[in-house]
């Protein structure tokens, strides 16, 4: 009986030791992540399309597989599992969507954002003038089992061009038109800062 009554201590004592670790897994143990489509929001140009909105998630997608951090949904599979189930993503997400989506794609976290800004300005000198875009973007991160926002971050990017490059499309941004390449290169700086930003933030929880 003595026998029995240590090992049982024993366990006791190596559950109450490994039990601060286990309520601390989260983010840091390489979780399954689903990065949600990003939208446009505030003054953003309404010539962006879908097709242009999509060039940021998927920079933040590649940029948070690189990292080896996390565990990131295929793109294809999360666009057909919220297609099938009429799922139309937005910014706002309450922590009963958060967990439905989770529990669709199997991830235990997901990355909401939106592009929150996108401006122009052109710059005239001699033989023509430069166009300067300005991309902004917001994200965060959100535990599907409880709603909560574990990480936010946010990114800026910079394109500038001389001349517009055809066969790209023009988007027009306040009174400029730009072509649709400097608008993608600004977006996907923007959203590399934004993952850069946002893996700054669990660098400095780690200390």
């Amino acid at each position: 009986m003595f026998i029995i009554k240590k090992i049982l201590a024993l366990m006791v004592c190596a559950v109450l030791i490994t039990l601060p670790n286990i309520c601390a897994a989260g983010i840091f143990d390489y979780p399954t992540v689903a990065v949600i489509p990003f939208h446009k929001k505030a003054a953003v140009s309404a010539d962006l399309s879908l097709s242009d909105e999509d060039i940021v998630s998927e920079i933040v997608n590649k940029e948070l597989t690189n990292s080896g951090r996390f565990d990131i949904v295929d793109r294809a599979y999360l666009q057909e599992t919220l297609d099938e189930q009429y799922l139309s993503m937005t910014g706002s997400i309450d922590h009963a969507t958060a967990a439905q989506i989770g529990q669709l794609l199997g991830a235990q976290y997901i990355v909401v954002g939106s592009i929150t800004g996108l401006s122009s300005k052109k710059k005239s000198n001699v033989g023509g003038g430069t166009y300067t875009v300005i991309a902004h973007v917001y994200a965060r991160m959100i535990e599907v089992e409880t709603g909560r926002v574990v990480l936010a971050g946010s990114g800026d990017g910079i394109s500038k061009n001389r001349v517009h490059k055809a066969p790209f499309r023009l988007i027009k941004i306040g009174s400029d038109e730009v072509d649709q390449e400097q608008v993608h290169e600004a977006l996907k700086q923007a959203a590399t800062n934004l993952v850069k930003d946002m893996l700054n933030a669990m660098n400095n929880r780690q200390r």
